[in-house]
């Protein structure tokens, strides 16, 4: 018993639904900020010469004022420029992240709607209090700690080794300055860019196996889940029981009506009722085997039905033709004769 509570067995599909349909997904926030800065990066570097162009020309219009008096208008002037500069340029990289965040949060787990809850608990400070601190939160705080420190380590690295370059780029005229202010932002950017992408990656695969791992469920569960979606076989059994019982009844009930029973003599019994204003052929309005072919015949004496013994025909008739359905044409020979014979016994 012990063994069936254990949750070894990998999530139905409809528990992942179900999970999906409670807004539970396996979502790692690395993934989306990585391809951002990773994009934004391309269209940075191949997509916005003329904002940088327009970044330089803003500092070489902020420099000229150095050593000069500054007054309120002027102020404004730089300010005003600084902003409509940085929001010109920044426009299509809104969008673009805008977008990013959309498709990569899309990629991850599809798209997934679902209605707005309020839960109490959510807001409940004891709750929350104990989420601050759970094993997931103590995770995630040790995976950005160890990013931010890999992160500086790396960049005192470069700062190491390239830090004669930065000495010497003081001494070079503005724009050769401006360049390679560029050029070394352009490495530390890579090298974050890089080290975010591999965090990315291993949170990706680290989330989903989490995800999936706290969806397992126990062998009881998936055989409750199964009983759940198809129905509990007890009730199936006992509702076909019903069903089949009162079939036999409405069955039992059109035998008054029937115009012939054919018999084995004793194992089967099938009878017939033909109306042609209504069909083309003979019908079977009642057929059984053992006792209730011998209950079809107690109620055909009873109603004084002719009873014609043909075990060959019977047979036929109980394995090819269901209630309420009429005789193959490949029997209205057989039948014919029969009817015949009890048309002529009725004077009809």
């Amino acid at each position: 018993m012990a063994d069936e509570e254990e949750k070894t067995e990998e999530p139905t599909g409809k528990k992942i639904d179900d999970s999906k349909a409670e807004g539970n997904v396996p979502k790692s926030a690395e993934v989306p900020g990585a391809a951002i800065l990773f994009f934004a990066s391309i269209y940075l570097l191949f997509f916005a010469g003329s904002f940088f162009r327009d970044i330089e020309e803003l500092m070489i219009y902020i420099y000229s004022f150095i050593g000069t008096e500054v007054n309120g208008h002027t102020y404004f002037e730089i300010t005003s420029s600084i902003i409509y500069t940085m929001l010109v340029g920044m426009f299509p990289l809104f969008f673009l992240i805008l977008f990013l965040g959309v498709i990569f949060n899309t990629m991850q787990f599809g798209f997934v709607f679902t209605p707005l809850k309020i839960k109490l608990d959510k807001i409940n400070p004891i709750s929350g209090f104990k989420n601050i601190f759970s094993a997931k939160k103590a995770l995630e705080a040790l995976k950005l700690t160890a990013k931010l420190i890999l992160i500086f380590i790396v960049m005192l690295i470069i700062l190491a080794i390239i830090w004669d370059s930065i000495l010497a780029m003081m001494d070079k005229e503005i724009h050769a300055s401006l360049d390679a202010m560029m050029t070394l932002t352009v490495y530390f950017l890579l090298t974050i860019l890089l080290i975010i992408i591999i965090f990315a990656i291993i949170d990706f695969f680290f989330t989903r196996h989490y995800y999936f791992k706290q969806l397992r469920m126990s062998k009881q569960e998936i055989k409750d889940e199964h009983k759940q979606m198809e129905g509990d076989p007890l009730v199936k059994g006992r509702i076909r029981q019903i069903q089949i019982k009162m079939s036999k009844q409405r069955m039992m009930a059109d035998v008054p009506d029937a115009d012939v029973v054919i018999t084995n003599p004793t194992h089967y019994a099938v009878a017939l009722k033909y109306d042609s204003e209504k069909s083309e052929a003979p019908a079977v309005v009642a057929k059984g085997i053992n006792f209730l072919a011998l209950k079809i015949k107690d109620i055909a004496q009873e109603s004084k039905i002719p009873i014609v013994e043909d075990p060959a025909l019977a047979r036929a008739l109980y394995d090819q033709v269901e209630v309420e359905e009429e005789i193959p044409e490949r029997l209205y020979k057989a039948i014919a004769e029969i009817f015949t014979f009890v048309y002529n016994l009725n004077n009809k």
